[in-house]
């Protein structure tokens, strides 16, 4: 990275302001605590659990982390954009979501169980209906944690946001793990502990004084409709993200029922995440202040102005920071393997050198995200989203023709992510281009 880069780095963390760089670092640090302690529970899954286990407990991660966004309906984005406009209801209107949340998710639990068998088979799993409520027991817990944090930062109320997430995603399942004899006691324990936390959360939201309008804007007050409304608008986009990352398990489960290369793969999308943790981070971070930047003054943002100059930057020194990151995880794969999961699992080093690839273009998507939310009005995030998720698909079931299904998998998701990367760049460049 060159002197004129580092300044212009440098430039840029110095125009946001204090308190936001401190919350982000606190973010940071709570979010890597979590996937830290997902790491840790990698190694006592596979100690205790074995091979089959193992394969268990991801596809049970891969099921929640993929009909989260469906369970929650976009209510977490409509809590942190409509709760700073709220007036004296924000506890109201938060315990109202907090409610709606959790009759959505029970519903979900509800038919997902009702169908237990014939979704076990599809899933490759041998537990039955047990194991299908067991995992919609661990997927309402999650929902209602990410309300519950949700709702705390759309009051400002980012220490305890992180408290809160810190202790239903991470220490929850640490105390659960001891006590449960089973991966599928387990997995009941852990969401019957993050509702609890998310109940205590979400009682102690407090009201902040929303931000004065603007004079040509008339802002209704905020209600659970219009926070309904503003999700469902988004709930593709929000779907097709997460489902990048666990697809390759899920297919990998389906051509392959009761093997351990699901766990393998599951294994490696939770190393990419791990990589790309610090890049989703800078939405929530920079996309307030490039808003405003965007609406007030041109002279920062206009052709050769510093900031420009940086937002396009943006996306390739993410790019360089995954790739080293990457080469790490590369190089060091049979020994991250080995210590992680045990010499049983040294097979899947092999997928974790393929897999981490992807890291390097969702890195230049995340960075690439606070500028085009602050830009584009369209939902164009949505349908790239979607668009390489079908690509997603067609390539997987096509590599498989030629490849093992762990690789053909993970070939498919570098080959989507590298779609989406580079085409988030191209529409960064598009929409910082002088009109």
């Amino acid at each position: 990275m060159s002197g004129v880069e580092h300044r212009s780095l440098r430039s840029l963390l110095r125009a946001v302001p204090g308190a936001v760089r401190r919350d982000y670092a606190a973010t940071l640090v709570s979010q890597w605590f979590v996937l830290g302690i997902g790491l840790f529970l990698f190694y006592v899954v596979a100690r205790r659990g074995g091979v089959a286990g193992f394969a268990f407990y991801q596809i049970a991660r891969g099921v929640v982390s993929s009909f989260q966004p469906l369970a929650m309906i976009g209510l977490g984005q409509g809590l942190h954009r409509y709760l700073p406009r709220a007036g004296l209801g924000s506890e109201r209107l938060a315990l109202q979501a907090f409610l709606a949340q959790a009759g959505v998710a029970i519903g979900l639990t509800l038919i997902g169980t009702a169908f237990g068998p014939q979704v076990s088979r599809l899933l490759g799993l041998t537990g039955g209906t047990g194991a299908i409520a067991a995992i919609m027991i661990m997927l309402i817990g999650n929902c209602l944690c990410s309300m519950a944090v949700a709702a705390l930062r759309g009051t400002h109320q980012v220490a305890r946001a992180n408290t809160i997430a810190a202790v239903g995603f991470g220490l929850i399942p640490v105390i659960a793990f001891p006590l449960a004899d089973r991966i599928d006691d387990f997995l009941m324990l852990q969401g019957a502990g993050m509702t609890l936390v998310a109940a205590w959360g979400t009682l102690t939201v407090r009201h902040r004084s929303p931000a004065p309008p603007a004079p040509h804007e008339a802002r209704p007050e905020p209600s659970l409709r219009i926070l309904i409304g503003y999700g469902l608008r988004r709930l593709p986009g929000d779907m097709a993200l997460p489902a990048l990352f666990t697809y390759p398990t899920f297919a990998v489960a389906v051509a392959l029922p009761g093997s351990p290369e699901a766990g393998y793969v599951g294994f490696v999308t939770s190393a990419i995440t791990l990589i790309c943790s610090v890049f989703g981070t800078l939405t929530p971070v920079l996309l307030p202040r490039l808003s405003r930047a965007f609406n007030t003054s041109s002279a920062s943002v206009g052709e050769g102005g510093p900031t420009r100059r940086m937002l396009l930057r943006l996306p390739l020194f993410a790019a360089a920071l995954a790739a080293a990151a990457a080469a790490v995880f590369a190089f060091f794969a049979p020994a991250l393997v080995s210590g992680f999961l045990g010499p049983e699992f040294a097979a899947a080093a092999g997928v974790l050198r393929l897999g981490v690839l992807a890291a390097v273009p969702l890195a230049m998507f995340y960075a690439a995200r606070p500028t085009l939310d602050a830009l584009l009005d369209r939902p164009v995030i949505s349908r790239l989203l979607l668009g390489c998720l079908l690509l997603q698909v067609v390539l997987t079931q096509l590599a498989q023709l030629v490849l093992s299904a762990p690789y053909a998998a993970l070939l498919a998701l570098c080959l989507a992510a590298a779609v989406l990367g580079s085409w988030s760049e191209r529409l960064v460049v598009r929409a910082l281009a002088p009109a």
